[in-house]
């Protein structure tokens, strides 16, 4: 989350600096935010998969708990 409120930071300061004259530092600025914004939506898309394995795991546990082999001792 931090990266994504940088990556918009950035881009606003990248806006300033265009209308500032400031083309060079504005694209390189821009470039930055957008690869620090692609991190960001990467991390929150891997982290909501693991999230929704995690839920299909429990709810599988609830339906099947003859599968649950946490409890079970070995033979």
């Amino acid at each position: 989350m931090e990266a994504l409120q940088q990556s918009t930071t950035m881009l606003e300061v990248a806006s300033n600096l265009l209308d500032a004259g400031n083309r060079d530092e504005a694209i390189r600025l821009k470039n930055e935010a957008r690869a620090k914004r692609n991190v960001s939506v990467w991390l929150m898309s891997k982290a909501s998969r693991l999230e929704n394995a995690n839920l299909r795991d429990i709810r599988f546990q609830h339906q099947h708990p003859e599968f649950d082999v946490r409890h079970k001792s070995a033979a």
